[in-house]
């Protein structure tokens, strides 16, 4: 055990089970805790030298937040199961709790679901909040195989930005740590900075020295490291921490903190996918629930923990449709737009696999695939205004193959040309002479 935990005042009496959370942080649960022993402890804080900063609720969970000059501390009490979570954390920076004051008002609130390119690969989500200031709060990235991303992101931002000013990039946001979520940022960074301001990035990675992490560590860790080696070179952006329980604001987004592998402890996180911190975006009453790639053990967290809260207007299908959040989670949210990070093959492939997809298509009156064109909403929500840009990439059914050994009949690539061609996309060489 590090020392973290020692350095806050916690009764001398009480019992917890210790998580190195990694990365400078540390979290001790306690269980049978009642709401005024959670108040108890938090005072005990306040006498020994710590300053509240915010408090918060969100149904029946409460948090409150601490910080001295070295630490911050977190405290959240879950109704639910009579938990409380204590989360000691060496990075002082701190969202911003306080909504934005006399925010002036330049473009009208939009979000993008952003068709990475799907060439060669099937996975990989970025969607992008235009804030009413006219900057940009982005939600993780594109695959290293969607080889041109980072140029398209930056130029997507670039076209929407004033040619006289540098792009303004709010906050960029990661659920979790997956190359196909934060490749692609990583080139930007190292080729875009010159002609953008990022204010804030938002993450909380599990540590790679996980006790489950036999299975993903080794993948993850070349990815880790230029994630890194990024952000050490740009010491100018503020990196922010999340923690369960926060309730922070970019510009006049509001961002709830639902969920993050610190609430999967002490059960199996095997699923590296279930260390996603799961997020809540409202603006212009409008709910947008942004999962991640968040599985089963999130799921029943989240199911137990907010199951009114959860209701949303708009809904990213956990891990792209694939094996994520269960069927009954999708019930509570019970958006009117699901929109999917993946590939229509992918869509086609799994829809008959997964029940948690066709109740979410049940439920929804408007769903979109983000391999068939970045999707265009205007906040507030209202049915029937969304857009759909043409469709600007599609298959390379040999390179899919070499890299992947997916084979597909000529009459379904035919299919999907077709379509491709009809959502605006522009006629391919590598096909002129048919499949």
């Amino acid at each position: 055990m590090s020392d973290l935990i020692k350095q806050i005042p916690l009764p001398q009496s009480a019992e917890y089970l210790f998580y190195p959370s990694g990365d400078g942080c540390e979290l001790a649960l306690f269980n049978d805790v009642t709401y005024e022993d959670f108040e108890a402890y938090a005072d005990n804080l306040i006498e020994n030298a710590f300053k509240l900063i915010n408090e918060n609720k969100i149904e029946n969970n409460y948090f409150k937040f601490f910080k001295n000059d070295r630490l911050t501390v977190s405290f959240g009490f879950y109704e639910c199961d009579k938990t409380m979570r204590v989360v000691v954390d060496s990075n002082i920076n701190l969202p911003q709790f306080k909504p934005c004051n006399n925010i002036v008002k330049r473009e009208k609130t939009t979000l993008w679901q952003f068709e990475v390119d799907h060439s060669l690969i099937d996975c990989g989500m970025c969607y992008i909040f235009r804030t009413a200031t006219g900057a940009f709060f982005i939600i993780d990235s594109a695959h290293t195989y969607s080889v041109n991303d980072c140029e398209r992101i930056h130029k997507f931002l670039r076209e929407r930005t004033p040619e006289d000013e540098k792009i303004r990039i709010a906050g960029w946001f990661f659920s979790h740590g997956h190359e196909d979520h934060i490749a692609q940022f990583i080139n930007y960074f190292n080729f875009f900075c010159e002609d953008t301001v990022i204010d804030n990035l938002y993450f909380n990675f599990i540590s790679l020295d996980h006790r489950d992490g036999d299975e993903w560590m080794d993948t993850l860790r070349g990815y880790y490291k230029m994630f890194r080696n990024a952000i050490e070179n740009h010491p100018e952006v503020n990196v922010i921490r999340l923690h369960t329980g926060q309730s922070f604001y970019v510009d006049n987004l509001k961002i709830d903190v639902l969920c993050s592998h610190e609430d999967v402890f002490p059960n199996d996180n095997s699923n590296y996918n279930d260390s996603s911190v799961v997020i809540m975006v409202t603006a212009e009453n409008t709910k947008v629930l942004l999962p991640g790639d968040a599985g089963h053990e999130e799921s029943y967290i989240l199911e137990a923990r907010y199951p009114k809260y959860l209701k949303s207007d708009i809904v990213q299908q956990a891990h792209h449709g694939h094996f994520g959040t269960t069927d009954n989670f999708y019930r509570l949210v019970y958006a009117d737009v699901t929109l999917f990070p993946v590939t229509q093959i992918k869509f086609d492939e799994e829809l008959d696999h997964w029940s948690a997809n066709r109740v979410s298509l049940e439920i929804a009156d408007e769903y979109y695939i983000a391999s068939n064109g970045t999707v265009e909403i205007d906040l507030p929500y209202k049915k029937g205004e969304i857009k759909v840009f043409p469709d600007e990439t599609f298959e390379s059914f040999k390179g899919v193959y070499d890299l992947w050994s997916y084979e597909y009949t000529k009459e379904y690539k035919e299919k999907l040309y077709k379509e491709y061609l009809s959502r605006g996309g522009k006629p391919l060489d590598e096909y002129k002479d048919g499949f």
